[in-house]
């Protein structure tokens, strides 16, 4: 009976540890994956949820649909698509119903973009967005997207009245990857070297708040000074015309008054008795 006691002793302390390993005892695996709900999970989800969400909302162009919007959206640096789908649902909510992506990352070999050189193009590295359903260039809607996206930390850096280039957002102030920058090293003509790598290099690039926030209002402000400056001149020179005009107005109506009454006007009379004065000193100084 003894024995029999102090075997269910045993079995009493050994059993949650047996349990606890798990039918391959992998007990590190198990301590992994307590810590990754306390700590990476919740990031990992909010990642995932966001490029769940900018799949469901795009409308894929050409490079998108050449590597799959997924792959395509799953390049796209990890903060970038945190803010942009927090944007684009902003921008649903206020009756921009159809803001989406068009274009997202796309490599260098696709050949696609302004710059000539290609690994030039923020969308090499996952830095940079075209949207669509945001109006045309110009617009009020435009406008209405580019101050929702800077609430949300993303720079729209041509300005919402670019004809070319309006739709074109990234989460940075880079204008583009020269040869010195070191996201350089990050990728091939393909696509990544390593993602990781790369979102790790591009952490160095995003903007704050803030600065996304400032160029929004200076946006507004240059338009503002440029209309004041062009009703300034416009003004200036429209008094300076109806100076000129009133002024010659008054010469032609006084030529137009002495010519009706035969006589020359008085500064002309003066100007013909100043040269016929000076026709006669030049007689008088020649030699007999």
């Amino acid at each position: 009976m003894k024995h029999v006691k102090a075997l269910l002793v045993v079995g009493f302390f050994i059993s949650p540890a047996v349990s606890a390993l798990g039918d391959d005892g992998s007990s590190d695996r198990l301590t992994a994956e307590s810590e990754c709900e306390v700590q990476s999970c919740p990031a990992d989800a909010d990642l995932l949820r966001a490029r769940a969400y900018l799949i469901e909302t795009a409308r894929p162009g050409g490079t998108m649909m050449r590597q799959g919007s997924e792959l395509a959206i799953e390049r796209l640096h990890p903060e970038f698509a945190k803010r942009l789908a927090d944007a684009i649902r902003a921008a649903r909510s206020a009756a921009l119903v159809d803001a989406g992506i068009f274009s997202a990352y796309r490599p260098p070999v696709f050949g696609v973009g302004g710059f000539a050189d290609k690994y030039y193009s923020l969308h090499a590295y996952g830095l940079a967005v075209d949207m669509y359903g945001i109006g045309r260039p110009g617009s009020m809607e435009a406008q209405q997207w580019h101050e929702i996206a800077a609430e949300h930390g993303i720079v729209c850096p041509y300005g919402y009245r670019n004809r070319r280039e309006w739709n074109h957002c990234q989460p940075t102030h880079l204008a583009a990857v020269r040869n010195e920058n070191p996201l350089r090293a990050t990728i091939t003509g393909s696509g990544p070297i390593d993602l990781e790598s790369m979102f790790e290099t591009g952490n160095n690039f995003i903007a704050d708040v803030q600065s996304t926030l400032a160029t929004v209002v200076a946006d507004r402000v240059a338009p503002a000074i440029h209309a004041v400056r062009f009703r300034s001149g416009l003004q200036r020179r429209r008094g300076q015309r109806s100076h000129f005009v009133g002024r010659n107005s008054k010469i032609s109506r006084a030529v137009a008054r002495h010519s009706r009454s035969g006589k020359k006007p008085a500064s002309l009379a003066r100007a013909s008795a100043r040269s016929s004065r000076a026709k006669l000193a030049l007689l008088a100084k020649r030699p007999k």
